[in-house]
């Protein structure tokens, strides 16, 4: 799971387009989807997800949802748009993240790089 949020970290978050080294592979894997985030969240509710913890614009009109149950150490990973809500990844074994107190901010504004003035 660590990996799969650092991996939409990184890629959802890159302005500046990916690294010299990195090629783009197509991933096939099946997603359950339905019409509204309202049924996906009702359905959520009973295994993977007690509340919203992290949202982002992936476009204007796409974005990502990822919801967790503390209590059960469960998270899972949305994708909506306007015509649909997919769960694309769920999981257990959820781990939690803080930034170490007194640990430096970046040195780079990755919002700044590669936009056009």
């Amino acid at each position: 799971m660590k990996a799969i949020l650092l991996f939409i970290a990184l890629t959802a978050a890159a302005f500046a387009g990916p690294p010299e080294n990195a090629t783009k592979h197509m991933v096939p894997f099946p997603v359950i989807c339905t019409p509204t985030m309202t049924e996906m969240m009702a359905a959520l509710t009973l295994d993977y997800a007690v509340h919203i913890s992290m949202t982002f614009e992936e476009t204007p009109t796409t974005g990502v949802v990822i919801v967790q149950n503390p209590n059960t150490h469960t998270a899972a990973i949305l994708h909506l748009t306007t015509e649909r809500t997919c769960l694309v990844f769920s999981g257990l074994n959820m781990q939690l993240f803080v930034r170490p107190e007194g640990m430096a901010e970046p040195e780079v504004d990755i919002l700044d790089q590669g936009q056009d003035t």
